[in-house]
């Protein structure tokens, strides 16, 4: 639910002007446990906290300015960095710029679109935090944008020392009734002489259906390097709704070759479920099972319990 503020800004050369200002955000908190191999942990904690700030306006002439800026990574150490950003629209499209959370897992990047559980499995972070400027337009049911992305925490891609990819991506999407469907085709430069740390390409195809009953959700994601090394990344989900009660179960295959004595067909599978009590808490539950990493081969099985106030 959204608390809806409404601010008055003076502007020295216009009069007065109208700002529409929200506050939105969730607070968990709940237990959860880790084992990998004989490794196991767990315990209680905060569990996905965030507060979102947001701003529009009608600049006149059909033109409307907003901005977000997100709080997330909440815990007892700190707080961390979220999608934030300012965007301008109207008749021409939207232009966006600011700095967004955007990994290539793709569990992650198409989480919410279908209905995944997985914990984050990723073969790549260096594009965790990353700078963008983005333009973007709808056609009717097709939406289109183009998009430059800087991953650099710092600096920014291209500055001296930083080895991080920077990338160019055209994406699209289509929605009529039922159906929904999202791609994109991206290209890295910084590219490298190292073998298969230098990527190359990266294209991603995902959709969902909704049946009534339930939503079923697919996805393909293929990265490529430059010397040939390529992941590819299948995945499958499905939730539905048992009145309040909503459930989810979704399995991901990601096959590693070209790297050698590395080469390795990946899967993991998840469970979740979410019980509401209210329009604005529940309590969720999530289980998931992803095989090991290059680094560490062991099995990691992960569950969660929480409870979650929105606000």
């Amino acid at each position: 639910m959204k608390k809806t503020l409404v601010a008055l800004a003076v502007l020295a050369a216009s009069g007065a002007s109208f700002a529409q200002v929200t506050i939105t955000g969730q607070y968990g908190y709940g237990y959860k446990t880790t084992t990998t191999g004989a490794d196991s942990k767990g315990g209680l904690g905060i569990s996905d906290s965030n507060i979102v700030f947001g701003v529009s306006e009608d600049l006149g002439g059909g033109l409307k300015a907003s901005a977000q800026m997100k709080i997330d990574g909440i815990n007892r150490g700190g707080i961390g960095g979220g999608d934030s950003f300012v965007t301008v629209s109207g008749g021409f499209g939207t232009l966006s710029l600011g700095l967004a959370e955007y990994d290539t897992d793709l569990p992650d990047q198409f989480g919410t679109f279908l209905g995944a559980t997985l914990a984050t499995y990723s073969k790549n972070d260096s594009e965790r935090i990353a700078d963008f400027v983005q333009y973007s337009t709808t056609l009717g049911p097709v939406g289109v944008s183009v998009r430059h992305t800087e991953n650099d925490k710092a600096l920014g891609a291209g500055a001296a020392g930083s080895s991080s990819p920077r990338l160019n991506t055209v994406a699209a999407s289509y929605a009529v009734g039922a159906l929904s469907v999202k791609a994109d085709y991206s290209v890295y430069d910084n590219k490298g002489d190292a073998a298969v740390s230098s990527l190359d390409n990266r294209a991603t195809l995902g959709g969902n259906y909704d049946l009534g009953v339930a939503k079923l959700g697919l996805g393909y994601q293929r990265t490529a390097w430059t010397l040939g090394a390529s992941a590819s990344d299948a995945f499958i989900g499905a939730t539905t709704a048992f009145g309040a009660l909503n459930v989810g179960v979704d399995y991901l295959s990601s096959k590693l070759d070209g790297f050698g004595a590395n080469d390795k067909t990946y899967s993991g599978w998840g469970v979740q479920a979410t019980y509401n009590l209210s329009k604005r808490t529940n309590v969720r539950f999530r289980y998931s099972s992803v095989d090991g990493s290059l680094a560490n081969t062991d099995k990691t099985n992960a569950t969660a319990v929480a409870l979650y106030h929105n606000f």
